[in-house]
């Protein structure tokens, strides 16, 4: 008989109770206890990924009766099962609160539990009332060696939800480091700290009070602690996949003659991909369940709302996050950040849109001394994620036209199919122009990367110089070029690499059909002459003209000598290769490569 499915979330003695599916994790709590024997824990997890039930299931495991976890793995294994009190706070309490609002809560919270246990509080200070509370706990229900359970969920909403107005985020920072301080200077009262939260930079940067905190997060016997392994997904699932096969066939998603391995390999395509350097991906728990609950194919996850913390960061450095680089960043640099100021990969990361991809060793040198430091690639998860994400971060820093994403849709198959430069130029020309100039970049925006006179030619030379390397500018069109895509509904790559180096853009028209696209940005100020005035109008076309071609002819010299279609058509796929030149914001040339 199918269990019911845990939708909206529920606790663990609900599910356990009311007998709803359960992906049973006790074996890492286990591991937690009685293995490594830590006695404080951080883990760090996306949102709606599975952190608030494993808090839960840990309270009951402290709480509840034992044959509440009859049937589970820590049921079979030699855990003693002891009751101690457990203290729970969820600091997502105080989303929109100030430092005051914040202490007053924590304060209140402590002061019910005190009541609820008959312990008598007398200071009215968070830090001081905590010791009170866990002290007492001690004495009243504790015998030696025992002590409280603490449960933290969502320990850095009062700072991220915040992240905008820095000064109100690094004040309520202050108020969780003064309770976590506490915590520790309490240790001896307490059996088991357990703190949970999205990010980790937000608790690195709590200076020395939580620094006896284990983190977990990425180490790989913990990597599947929350969400679906690839086991638990046929083992929680298997009574549901005939049903869902036949739902999918059905609506033409399946066909007719597939089944188990072609379902597997559809979720894992759409939902998989999660990593935190363990030897399996995990699969997003909150999409597989709507997943199979809906029995259809679906953006459920991106659709639970997007953190407030990564709004506003993308509106401070949209060029950042639209095409985020993903390679070579060191372990310590993910994980120990300056809220301060937040680079794109960490937010991502720990926000749930990006995921480890490998790791490896990168060799250093400094002050004559070889190093070694542990370095992270990232990627998206999976297909729901890339396309939610790509979709609403172009959407909010762009602000195009509908119309110009519903015509693309409509025509830019046949038009690449057809190779008619004409229509691909007119589509590019028309998405370009709705874009408001408002939302190019500023000379300010591009400082941080490189301004027009590094990128380009020497306002002194005759050469009309068109650089293989992306400046700012040209990264910039990148991404809008890849946004739209993906926007229109196409599956797009970007940097995909292959033996000679990495193509700018490949479009997965179909199974067989792939277009490369590699693009190069002309700046206007090549069509000045030296002294900075502009020539008359035939000598002006004319050196446009220049500009165009040779910016099309390295486009295309690029793609052969780098044999960026190489990599599809060894996959048996029909490829197609098209330089693209931009020009004066919203120009665009188009050449198709004969093959």
């Amino acid at each position: 008989m199918k269990k019911t499915l845990p939708l909206p979330d529920r606790p663990f003695w609900e599910i356990r109770q009311d007998d709803f599916l359960y992906a049973d994790k006790t074996e890492y709590i286990y591991r937690i206890l009685n293995v490594d024997k830590y006695k404080t824990c951080f883990l760090s997890r996306p949102r709606r990924f599975g952190k608030t039930l494993l808090l839960s299931t840990i309270a009951a495991l402290f709480t509840r009766e034992r044959d509440l976890f009859e049937g589970l793995w820590i049921s079979n294994s030699d855990y003693k099962f002891e009751k101690h009190p457990v203290l729970n706070f969820n600091m997502g309490f105080s989303k929109t609160g100030t430092p005051e609002e914040l202490i007053t809560r924590i304060n209140d919270t402590l002061t019910m539990m005190a009541d609820t246990h008959g312990i008598r509080l007398k200071s009215n200070a968070y830090g001081e009332m905590l010791g009170e509370l866990l002290a007492g706990l001690h004495g009243k229900h504790g015998k030696h060696g025992q002590g409280a359970v603490i449960l933290v969920d969502e320990y850095d909403a009062p700072v991220i939800d915040h992240i905008s107005d820095r000064d109100l985020a690094l004040e309520n920072r202050n108020v969780l480091h003064n309770f976590y301080r506490s915590m520790k200077a309490n240790i001896c009262y307490i059996h088991l700290a357990f703190v949970t939260g999205i990010t980790g930079f937000v608790m690195s940067s709590l200076d020395s009070g939580p620094n006896n905190l284990w983190d977990i997060s990425l180490k790989p016997e913990y990597a599947g602690i929350c969400g679906f392994t690839p086991g638990e997904l046929v083992t929680c699932f298997e009574d549901r996949f005939p049903e869902t096969i036949r739902s999918l066939q059905d609506q033409g998603v399946l066909g007719q003659n597939d089944d188990f391995e072609e379902l597997i390999a559809l979720i894992k395509k759409y939902y998989d991909g999660y990593n935190w350097l363990g030897s399996e991906n995990v699969l997003n728990p909150y999409s597989i369940l709507c997943f199979f609950e809906q029995q259809k194919l679906g953006s459920y996850w991106p659709k639970t709302g997007r953190p407030s913390h990564l709004t506003a960061l993308v509106r401070e450095n949209p060029l950042d996050f639209i095409l985020p680089q993903l390679d070579g960043y060191p372990i310590d640099e993910v994980l120990i950040s300056d809220i301060t100021n937040l680079s794109a990969i960490p937010v991502l990361f720990h926000s749930g849109y990006l995921t480890i991809d490998r790791q490896r060793v990168m060799m250093t040198k400094s002050n004559g001394f070889e190093m070694t430091d542990d370095v992270l690639s990232f990627r998206f998860p999976n297909r729901e994620v890339a396309i939610a994400y790509n979709k609403t971060i172009f959407k909010d820093v762009f602000k195009p036209n509908r119309n110009y994403l519903s015509n693309m849709t409509k025509e830019l198959p046949n038009a690449l199919a057809q190779k008619d430069s004409d229509a691909v130029e007119k589509l590019l020309r028309n998405l370009l122009t709705s874009i408001s100039y408002l939302e190019h970049p500023t000379a300010s925006q591009l400082a941080p990367y490189e301004t027009f006179a590094e990128s380009w030619q020497n306002p002194a030379s005759e050469k009309y110089a068109v650089s293989e390397e992306p400046n700012s500018t040209e990264r910039y069109y990148h991404a809008i070029l890849h946004g739209s895509f993906l926007s229109a509904g196409f599956d797009v790559h970007s940097q995909g690499a292959g033996a000679h180096g990495r193509n700018d853009i490949a479009l997965f028209l179909n199974d067989k059909f792939r277009v490369v696209i590699e693009l190069k940005y002309c700046a206007l100020r090549m069509l000045t002459d030296k002294g900075g005035k502009s020539g008359n109008e035939s000598k002006m076309k004319e050196r446009l003209e220049k500009v165009i071609e040779e910016a099309l002819d390295r486009a295309e010299n690029q793609m052969r000598r780098k044999d960026y279609a190489g990599p599809y058509r060894a996959a048996g796929c029909r490829v197609t290769c098209m330089a693209v030149a931009i020009w004066d914001r919203d120009k665009v040339a188009v050449r198709f490569l004969e093959n």
